[in-house]
């Protein structure tokens, strides 16, 4: 048997457009790494996004446009980039814009919270939640997870109807 369950899986396009001080190392102006996550993470709260932990980078921003860094939060235990690029530098300041983009859920998490939505909504203990494979992060994408409880086992077809913001919200 197979049953239909839809997840909104988020992570794309936030446009933010920060500004942050520069620092000068050798010969380039930086914005440190910590700072760029300090800032990124302020933005994303501001956006209504919550983060089960601070926003990492893992360098600093070299101040010139175009140039960009890639950093990584977590939102209900999915990671998810939130690109940090260069639109300007005027006046001892590098302005940057905050693109948020999602990942697969991998295949573990993914078991795990199907099993509990599936698990509370049925009013059931599972015994066991299995998926064939990551969720790719794009609309229309599924996989199939195979839900064991009370002696009966079920397939569920897991679809991503959007992708929007960082966190995965079943519908």
């Amino acid at each position: 048997m197979v049953r239909l369950v839809t997840l909104v899986r988020s992570g794309t396009l936030i446009v933010i457009t920060a500004g942050l001080a520069l620092g000068s190392t050798a010969c380039s102006s930086v914005v440190p790494k910590d700072d760029v996550a300090s800032v990124v993470g302020s933005e994303l709260q501001k956006q209504g996004i919550t983060m089960d932990a601070v926003v990492t980078c893992p360098e600093d921003l070299e101040a010139e446009v175009g140039r960009s860094v890639r950093c990584e939060f977590t939102t209900g235990g999915q990671l998810v980039d939130a690109v940090a690029s260069v639109t300007s530098v005027q006046d001892g300041k590098a302005n940057f814009d905050i693109v948020t983009e999602a990942r697969p859920i991998p295949q573990a998490l993914l078991a795990q919270q199907i099993g509990e939505q599936i698990g509370q909504d049925a009013g059931v203990v599972l015994d066991s939640s299995t998926c064939a494979g990551d969720l790719q992060p794009r609309v229309t994408e599924s996989v199939i997870c195979t839900l064991t409880g009370g002696g009966e086992t079920a397939d569920f077809k897991v679809t991503v109807t959007a992708v929007d913001g960082g966190a995965i919200e079943p519908a």
